[in-house]
């Protein structure tokens, strides 16, 4: 996917690819747990919205600051490694700051009204279940990686 966008696959981008499959997937996998977890208890008698949407709101209540406090602190230091003078680290940093940002954005935006639309609203969670939402995860969160390189090609390779 680097040629299609126009930009090599080096060692930085090589790199960045490991890290950045894991760690941008990381925050759609605890929504999605913090969703599961909100199963385990019942909404109040005084909701009056869908099972969905009080379990969505469980979980970003519970799991959504620390996924946007995780975000902010990782961005910013990837925003100082852009600054840098060393090209490798620059490039990185772009890249992580760039990836970072579109994860959050899809999560809580993406993710969150998948679940509020998708998931259900009973569930009795089991190996399988579990095993296969990680796997829809990951699919979808790895099909969301090219994006800012294509979008941000000439600010990474400046």
């Amino acid at each position: 996917c680097f040629f299609l966008v126009g930009l090599e696959l080096g060692a930085v981008e090589a790199i960045s690819l490991a890290i950045l499959v894991g760690t941008s997937v990381d925050y759609c996998v605890h929504l999605v747990e913090g969703y599961r977890i909100a199963g385990k208890s019942s909404p109040p008698i005084s909701w009056d919205g869908t099972v969905r949407a009080w379990r969505l709101r469980h979980a970003l209540n519970h799991i959504g600051v620390p996924i946007v406090s995780s975000a902010i602190t990782t961005v910013l230091a990837a925003a100082t490694l852009s600054i840098t003078q060393i090209q490798m680290f620059s490039r990185f940093g772009k890249i992580l700051a760039l990836t970072m940002t579109l994860s959050l954005v899809y999560t809580l935006f993406m993710a969150g009204s998948l679940l509020a639309v998708f998931a259900p609203a009973i569930f009795a969670g089991s190996k399988k279940s579990s095993l296969k939402g990680l796997v829809i995860a990951v699919v979808l969160t790895c099909a969301v990686i090219p994006l800012p390189l294509y979008l941000f090609k000439e600010a990474i390779i400046c």
